[in-house]
């Protein structure tokens, strides 16, 4: 199926939250996998320490060495179900950043083994960084890399260079967009034109349902009712769509800058 990344420009502007409520709002069989070298934080987060702690990650990075067949047994095994009916999965990641360097050889491999899930990937990639540790691999094997951001001044000279280890990873903007977190004071069409990049979709400030998904704080059910989820829904239609060849390109031209 397909693989989507999702990384920050730092500041935290919420890509882990931005990415769990994608996952709870798929239209489809999907895994989210966290592959952030700082760290997982979904399981001390919505699950508040209450889920039993697969080795997730890396657990299926150890199998790295013994070939593909060995390293999607093991993903299938540390596997946690976010719903009822299993449509929806959670591939825990690292415990500890200290595990970073130890992951960084497999990184190309486990990005492999995500776009052969049987199932759409979004890939938590965290604040993208410079250095050997970062899962290049796997932004580089997704069809969509979507940078998370607020639509502030400090955000947007922020993602300038990321954008631009972004266009030269993946050989080019058309596999990049942004999505932009919080109402701010930027439109998308000035973003885009600055930075080059178009705005795919935009998510609403909704503390009470990102201190669910963050931290597991308050009520779970009804997420699906709740603003947040409502725009997220929207934007995981747009992604998919932008996924498409020809998408990135109308999108630009839509908001105002033409490649």
């Amino acid at each position: 199926m397909t693989l989507f990344g999702l990384v920050s420009p730092g500041g935290s502007p919420g890509c882990t939250t931005t990415a769990l409520a994608m996952t709870l709002t798929w239209p489809g069989p999907v895994t989210l996998a966290e592959c952030d070298p700082a760290g997982g934080d979904i399981l001390a987060g919505l699950f508040a320490g209450h889920l039993p702690a697969p080795r997730g990650l890396i657990g299926v990075a150890f199998e790295a060495s013994r070939g593909a067949a060995a390293m999607s047994a093991e993903a299938s095994s540390q596997l946690a179900a976010l719903d009822s009916d299993g449509r929806r999965m959670f591939l825990p990641g690292l415990s500890d950043p200290r595990q970073a360097p130890g992951v960084a050889p497999a990184w190309a491999a486990i990005a492999r083994m995500l776009s052969s899930q049987p199932s759409d990937v979004i890939a938590d990639c965290g604040r993208l960084d410079a250095g050997d540790g970062q899962p290049a691999g796997v932004l580089a094997e997704a069809a969509l890399v979507v940078l998370v951001m607020r639509s502030s001044l400090r955000q947007v000279a922020a993602a300038r260079p990321r954008i631009e280890m972004l266009t030269e990873l993946l050989g080019g903007s058309d596999r990049l967009g942004l999505l932009l977190v919080g109402d701010g004071i930027h439109g998308s069409a000035p973003i885009t034109s600055t930075l080059g990049v178009p705005v795919l979709a935009r998510l609403p400030h909704d503390a009470k349902t990102a201190a669910v998904l963050s931290d597991g704080v308050g009520r779970r059910t009804g997420l699906e009712d709740r603003l947040l989820m409502r725009a997220a829904q929207a934007a995981c239609a747009a992604i998919t769509k932008a996924a498409t060849d020809g998408q990135l390109r109308d999108l630009a031209r839509t908001n105002g800058y033409v490649r």
